[in-house]
């Protein structure tokens, strides 16, 4: 799924993850979508100093938009939303991705 260790299964989420890392990405993004609504899950590495900003979570929740449409997505964060949740586990982000479904 990804270069990265995400330190989780994507079958431990109720939603499907689509992968939408590019090569030069500092840390693994995904995009999934409830209802009609979609969102990005951003994973950054495990040990803190091989991220970008070493004070940045590892996960990320943010709200997305869709500059595509339904046959051809192209998803990008929503900058206009603050982040939904951040934090450094993955049982808690799974728990929270799993209330909005």
């Amino acid at each position: 799924m990804s270069r990265f260790e995400l330190g989780f299964k994507s079958s431990d989420l109720p939603v499907t993850l689509k992968d939408c890392c590019y090569e030069n990405d500092t840390c693994a993004s995904f995009y999934f979508r409830v209802n009609d609504q979609y969102y990005k899950l951003w994973v950054d590495h495990k040990d803190k100093a091989q991220r970008e900003d070493p004070e940045n979570p590892r996960y990320t929740v943010c709200k997305a938009i869709n500059e595509g449409d339904e046959t051809s997505p192209e998803i990008y964060t929503d900058y206009e939303v603050a982040d939904l949740f951040q934090t450094e586990e993955a049982s808690s982000m799974i728990r929270f991705v799993s209330e909005m479904h």
